[in-house]
């Protein structure tokens, strides 16, 4: 048998062992795994942010949670660096910035801007640098990502709600044993209620908090819902208000370590949680986050082209930067979806648009606090992405079954009441394509 290591960045709860701590887990999958094709199949239930590291005489490898949470960038040069973001790398060893016309172009645009800065690909801001991106993994002695692809057995859709409520409950059991302050954003939204009702069923012991980030009044639908639930369970609602202005040496120290970083009204609450004495260093922030990869975020769930997927998108038609690279990713994948009874979309959006912008704010935050998605598992987003493609289904219905099992009273609030500016905004993007919506934003920006 090979001589082997594995080495954990981050951290990670197994859904199955809950009295599990990250060594026990470590120990666990790499004691059972007699190569890194073992050894990643054995992670699959794991909830968490993490990267691992799987060295042995014939390996050297390297791969990250599901969701990419905790990322992994590459240099393609001549030295092997690995990093965080592509400016530690750049901090090394010094890249040229990425100066294609198109790439250029692209990211100067106002629908760039207006839209937290949306892009897809591996590329980044330098000339040989890249992002790793979902269900990839880099060989450190090839210098090359490699895709790769796990499996779970689908049975049927109960089956897949069950074992997916267990990973959620379990999780939480699991964090709840960690030596952590733990907090949980409540909202009005479906993400944030399921999370809240697995957490409950779990009896973990969390605050419960909403920032306004200084926007929301107190009549908005997060403030009075969230308030309303837990008032129905006798609990309180903890409302960050009045932040303080960002602070000259926070800003420096988030702009400098990390890449194309963004002055957003949540980065106030960043600030809050990294300086406020409320809120220790072992502060861990559960959140909604990466159910999107099981939702119907697009309009549609099939793509036959690149060009589709950038109007899909909702990419201006003038910028044809990624037409040709998804072109190719559609024809590497023609087969796998098929294969794995998925929609074409929720596997683009997973490793595409959570990769690059579903998961950047969690790297913005670390600098004051971590993330805990009970979501961010890979074996539930196989079953959910199943369960939807089976039964042609809305994520909807997934949730509801899932609170259903956990607490139906919890289905008593309204989830994400529009009010009537919204209910209109609503109607528009529910009647035109994204790419008009889009276009429409950028005419009322100016």
């Amino acid at each position: 048998m090979a001589d082997k290591r594995a080495i954990l960045l981050g951290f990670f709860v197994d859904p199955d062992n809950i009295n599990y701590s990250d060594y026990d887990i470590l120990k666990d999958i790499l004691g059972k795994s007699d190569n890194f094709a073992d050894f990643q199949q054995k992670s699959i239930s794991l909830t968490g942010r993490w990267i691992l590291i799987y060295i042995s005489d014939k390996e050297k490898k390297i791969f990250n949670d599901p969701a990419t949470s905790r990322h992994i960038y590459y240099s393609s040069g001549p030295e092997m660096i690995l990093g965080s973001n592509s400016n530690i790398i750049n901090y090394y060893i010094d890249h040229a910035e990425n100066k294609d016309p198109e790439f250029t172009e692209y990211i100067s645009s106002k629908f760039y801007n207006i839209n937290e800065e949306e892009r897809y690909s591996d590329a980044t801001g330098f000339e040989n640098i890249y992002k790793l991106l979902p269900n990839h993994y880099y060989d450190m002695d090839q210098k090359t990502s490699q895709r790769y692809w796990l499996e779970i057995p689908y049975i049927d859709y109960n089956h897949a709600i069950d074992r997916s409520t267990e990973l959620l409950v379990n999780s939480f059991k699991a964090i709840d044993k960690r030596d952590y302050y733990k907090i949980l954003g409540l909202t009005a939204g479906f993400d944030s209620r399921v999370i809240y009702a697995a957490a409950s069923y779990a009896g973990i012991d969390t605050k419960y908090f909403l920032s306004t980030m200084n926007i929301l009044k107190a009549d908005h639908p997060d403030l009075v819902i969230a308030k309303e639930i837990l008032n129905d369970y006798g609990k309180d609602l903890i409302i960050l208000d009045k932040l303080a202005p960002l602070k000259d040496e926070f800003a420096y120290y988030y702009k400098e370590n990390i890449e194309d970083s963004q002055i957003l009204p949540k980065t106030l609450t960043a600030q809050h949680l990294l300086y406020s004495p409320d809120f220790p260093d072992n502060t861990l922030y559960i959140t909604g986050n990466n159910s999107a990869v099981f939702k119907d975020y697009y309009s549609k769930r099939e793509a036959s082209s690149g060009k589709e997927i950038s109007k899909i998108t909702g990419i201006p038609k003038k910028y044809t930067i990624f037409n040709e690279s998804f072109d190719r990713w559609l024809e590497e994948n023609r087969d796998l979806v098929k294969n794995a009874n998925i929609n074409m979309m929720d596997l683009f959006y997973w490793e595409h648009r959570l990769a690059n912008f579903g998961v950047k704010y969690v790297a913005n935050q670390d600098i004051a606090v971590d993330e805990f998605s009970a979501f961010n598992n890979r074996e539930m987003f196989l079953l959910l992405m199943q369960a939807k493609h089976e039964n042609k289904i809305d994520h909807k219905v997934i949730f509801k079954d899932i609170i259903n099992k956990l607490d139906p009273k919890l289905m008593t609030d309204p989830i994400n009441p529009t009010s009537g500016k919204g209910k209109v905004a609503n109607f528009v993007k529910r009647n035109v394509s994204k790419r008009t919506w889009e276009n429409i934003k950028l005419v009322l920006k100016n």
